[in-house]
C-alpha cells in the first residue's frame, strides 16, 4: 500500500515512519510543496540493495572523463540540490 506524506509530517515522525515502512512493507511517497519528491521503501536485503547501487554507478565505468564514480555522483547531488539565489 503506498501512502503520501507531506515532508513536515515526515520530519516530525520519521522514526515512526521508517519503522513502520520497515515492518509493513508499505511505500510511502513525501511531498514538498504538494508535489512527490521521494519515496520511502523497505530494503529487502542489504547485499541486494548494495548490488544495485554498484550496477547503476557501473553504468560510468567506461568513461574516461570520471574517475571515481561514487564521488562523481555525490558532487552532482551536492551541486543539484544547491538551491540557485
Amino acid at each position: 500500500m503506498t501512502q503520501t506524506l507531506s515532508i513536515k509530517d515526515a520530519r516530525s515522525n520519521l522514526a515512526e515512519i521508517v519503522s513502520r515502512v520497515e515492518m509493513t512493507g508499505d511505500e510511502i511517497v513525501i511531498t514538498k510543496f504538494g508535489k512527490p519528491r521521494v519515496m520511502l521503501v523497505p530494503l529487502v536485503d542489504k547485499k541486494v540493495a548494495a548490488r544495485s547501487l554498484d550496477e547503476v554507478f557501473g553504468a560510468w565505468k567506461n568513461r574516461k572523463d570520471i574517475k571515481n564514480t561514487g564521488k562523481w555522483v555525490r558532487d552532482l547531488r551536492i551541486k543539484m540540490s544547491l538551491r540557485k539565489r
